[in-house]
């Protein structure tokens, strides 16, 4: 039996919006699911994109980015960041593969994650957005080695 204050917290997360999700996850995830944790909030591998494409970023969304901030959008919002051509976009999108991530992911499927690495959800941990099943292990491996 699921009890009230489980209901709240699902009926919570289901009514975040983008940013407040992102908080909530930044601040509550990193105890109960490290994978999920890592994937999401795991910055942008500066080495990996080129000075022009991370100052664009900066410049349009004014800090720096984790992946969690590029999945959520979609090929039409890199269209109007000035200097971010059809190069720079298919850059972000091999950088995104590398982690088994990709653009135009649904909030839906993160909190849907979210529910179920708190455990309000009892269901297989399979990472909808994931496309690489092995992704998360050699993740979790690569952060403890740097």
């Amino acid at each position: 039996m699921i009890s009230n204050d489980q209901k709240m917290t699902i009926s919570l997360i289901e009514n975040m919006d983008e940013l407040k999700l992102k908080q909530f996850l930044f601040h509550n995830l990193e105890s109960v699911d490290p994978y999920l944790y890592k994937l999401l909030f795991s910055q942008v591998d500066k080495s990996k994109l080129s000075n022009s494409i991370r100052n664009c970023f900066l410049n349009e969304l004014g800090f720096e980015i984790f992946h969690y901030d590029l999945i959520l959008r979609n090929d039409k919002f890199f269209k109007y960041i000035p200097n971010f051509g059809k190069k720079s976009l298919k850059i972000v999108k091999d950088y995104l593969n590398e982690y088994g991530l990709k653009l135009n992911t649904d909030l839906k499927d993160i909190k849907y994650e979210a529910l179920k690495s708190l455990n309000l959800i009892n269901l297989k941990h399979d990472y909808l957005f994931v496309e690489k099943r092995g992704f998360i292990k050699w993740l979790l491996h690569y952060h403890e080695k740097n």
